[in-house]
């Protein structure tokens, strides 16, 4: 990604290709600096945010990066292990990428997810260890927009070898089909088919990446 004009990036950095680090700690506060001293020795960052914050502080995070009104297009996997292809296919990509503020990301993910089994819920693909993709936003007059748009298409179409096959549902975007959906859910699909027959019949609530219930004929 390109550093963006915002008040906590240092003048001289603003506008050039950066990678950005986001980081979460919940534990023992006395113990924070030990757990992020290896983040840190990474390298001199150009910029190093990391502190104690309420969680409303946390919460309004990106604001000032991503404000509303502008217009944003992503696409997205689930991975198991960055795989060194899928490493280096990301730093070509992001070599090349010709959006001003696009992106390429990794979100590492765990905890509850991995801690149950796959049928303690409807949530599936619980081996999944990362998410990634790529992502671009723009000004609703941009007028290079769809070949914005496009590349992040293609470059989810170069990325998507290294994917478990499916990604976080809260990701997917309206035009992804329905078999995208399902593998989100997997073995579980149908049980959740069940749970939305039975509660919303008439799908009122589809204004989202939506399980239809069974058609009235087809209820268990």
């Amino acid at each position: 990604m390109r550093a963006p004009p915002a008040p906590f990036v240092p003048e001289a950095a603003q506008g050039e290709r950066v990678c950005a680090m986001t980081v979460c700690y919940s534990g023992d506060p006395d113990d924070a600096e030990d757990a992020l001293a290896p983040i840190r020795a990474v390298g001199d960052p150009v910029v190093d945010l990391l502190r104690e914050q309420p969680y409303t502080e946390l919460q309004s995070y990106l604001d000032a990066t991503e404000p509303k009104g502008l217009h944003y297009y992503w696409k997205t996997e689930f991975a198991t292990e960055l795989a060194d292809g899928l490493l280096s296919t990301m730093r070509n990509l992001a070599a090349d990428c010709p959006i001003p503020a696009g992106q390429l990301v990794v979100v590492h993910v765990g905890g509850a997810l991995n801690e149950h089994e796959e049928d303690d819920g409807v949530v599936g693909n619980r081996d999944t260890r990362y998410i990634y993709g790529a992502a671009g936003m723009w000004e609703p007059d941009e007028p290079k927009g769809a070949e914005y748009r496009q590349w992040v298409r293609d470059a989810w179409e170069r990325l998507r070898p290294y994917s478990a096959g499916s990604t976080y549902i809260n990701f997917q975007t309206a035009d992804e089909g329905d078999e995208r959906i399902r593998a989100t859910y997997g073995d579980n699909y149908d049980r959740l088919v069940d749970v939305k027959t039975r509660y919303d019949p008439d799908n009122l609530f589809r204004s989202n990446r939506n399980v239809e219930p069974h058609a009235r004929t087809e209820q268990p």
